[in-house]
C-alpha cells in the first residue's frame, strides 16, 4: 500500500512539472506571436503615414499645376511661357494632359491614385524643364525652395502614425533625394507577457521604416 501511495505523489508531482512546462511553453509562444503582430502593427503604421505624406504632395502638385494653367496674371514672361507650351501641346494646358495621361492608367485597372503619380511622372519633367513658370509654381507649391519640406507634410504624417497607436516623438520624416519619396521611420511599443515567476515582462520598441511610392518628377522641379 505504501508503494501505491508513493506512485501517487510521483505522478502528482511530475503532472505539477509538466503543466508548469507547458504553462512556459505557451507564454513563450504568445510573445513570438504577439512580436509579430506589433511588428506588422509597425509597418502598417509607417506604410500608411508614407501615404498620407504623398498624398499632401499631389495635392500641392495639382494646385500648382492648376495655377500655371489658370492663374490670372499681367506678366508677360508668365503669360508667354503658359502659351508656348499649349501651342507646344496641341492646345491642352498641363493639367488636361496629366488627366487625359491618367485616364489611359484607369482604363487599365490602376487606382485613381496610383493613376496619377503615373500620368504625373510622365507629363510633368520635360514640361518642367520646358518651362520656368511651371517649375516656380511647383517648387513654392511644394515648398521646395527651402530646407524644410518635410513640414510641409509631416502633421497628415504624425496624425496618422499616432492613429495607428505608434510613437510620435520617436518618428523621423523625409523626403528622400535619391529616390524622390516620402520615407517615414517609427516604433510601436511591445510589451510582452509574463509568467510572473520564470519570465518577466519588459518593454521594446519596434522600428519599422514606410516608403511611399516614387514621384521622379520632383527631380527636375527640384533641381
Amino acid at each position: 500500500m505504501r508503494f501505491v501511495k508513493n506512485e501517487n505523489g510521483n505522478a502528482a508531482i511530475f503532472m505539477l512539472w509538466l503543466l508548469g512546462i507547458v504553462a512556459i511553453i505557451f507564454v513563450i509562444t504568445v510573445n513570438i506571436i504577439k512580436v509579430y503582430v506589433v511588428k506588422e502593427q509597425a509597418n502598417l503604421a509607417v506604410e500608411q503615414a508614407a501615404l498620407a505624406g504623398t498624398a499632401v504632395l499631389l495635392d500641392k502638385t495639382r494646385e500648382a499645376v492648376n495655377e500655371f494653367d489658370t492663374r490670372p496674371t499681367v506678366d508677360p514672361l508668365y503669360i508667354a511661357d503658359r502659351e508656348v507650351q499649349k501651342v507646344t501641346d496641341s492646345g491642352k494646358s498641363v493639367g488636361d494632359l496629366i488627366e487625359e495621361e491618367k485616364e489611359k492608367y484607369l482604363a487599365r485597372g490602376m487606382d485613381e491614385g496610383d493613376a496619377y503619380i503615373k500620368a504625373a511622372n510622365k507629363i510633368l519633367p520635360p514640361r518642367v524643364n520646358g518651362h520656368p513658370f511651371l517649375k516656380k509654381e511647383l517648387k513654392n507649391s511644394l515648398g521646395l525652395s527651402t530646407s524644410d519640406v518635410p513640414y510641409l507634410f509631416s502633421s497628415a504624417v504624425l496624425e496618422t502614425i499616432d492613429q495607428n497607436q505608434a510613437k510620435t516623438e520617436k518618428t523621423e520624416v523625409e523626403l528622400s533625394r535619391e529616390d524622390w519619396r516620402v520615407e517615414v521611420k517609427s516604433v510601436v511599443q511591445y510589451e510582452s507577457i509574463s509568467d510572473q515567476k520564470f519570465i518577466t515582462s519588459f518593454l521594446s520598441d519596434i522600428p519599422q521604416i514606410g516608403y511611399g511610392p516614387t514621384l521622379t518628377y520632383l527631380e527636375n522641379v527640384y533641381n
